[in-house]
């Protein structure tokens, strides 16, 4: 990855109220960044459907008041990261990690349309994919709907992964689109 060409330092104040707000805010700043090859509207519709979701994820789950954004800009890719202070993502507890040793993939959602998979590339860090679906797959419309977010992301995005660090207890949930 080159370097960075536009950073954007973010801090959400976790309320409903600056949900809307916020989101122009960020938006507006991709905007103005899209390189003229880059199919912007394309990349804004992705962006918006992607930051309501962090920004939700925020309001329900973050641990504190504030939630931390950066928008990188890159020549070839956009990254959205967010962080916050909240409960660890529950799949990064031993119960929930794949048992078998070397196995590193885990269905984590199914419907008609998607299967969802976690992917752990370490203890802490899992990358999410999501394949077509198929009526092998179907789990209940209760944990389908429990991870309707990440599965809203993960389609929309060319990358999207999720650590942990247990040193400072953060959460950090990054998301890269290819330009």
């Amino acid at each position: 990855m080159q370097n960075c060409a536009e950073k954007l330092c973010f801090e959400f104040n976790n309320s409903a109220e600056r949900l809307v707000d916020s989101l122009e805010y960020m938006l507006e700043h991709i905007a103005g960044n899209i390189p003229a090859r880059a199919d912007a509207e394309d990349i804004l519709f992705k962006s918006k459907v992607i930051i309501t979701e962090l920004l939700t994820n925020g309001i329900k789950h973050a641990g504190n008041n504030y939630t931390s954004f950066e928008i990188e800009t890159y020549p070839d890719c956009l990254v959205i990261r967010k962080t916050d202070l909240g409960t660890p993502l529950y799949l990064v507890e031993p119960d929930h990690q794949p048992a078998l040793a070397g196995e590193n993939k885990k269905l984590i959602s199914a419907d008609m349309l998607n299967s969802l998979y976690a992917i752990w590339e370490s203890e802490n860090h899992i990358r999410f994919a999501s394949e077509e679906g198929t009526f092998d797959e179907v789990l209940p419309v209760e944990q389908v709907m429990e991870h309707f977010g990440i599965l809203i992301i993960t389609c929309s995005s060319d990358e999207f992964t999720y650590t942990y660090d247990k040193h400072t207890h953060s959460n950090t949930f990054r998301v890269q689109l290819i330009f």
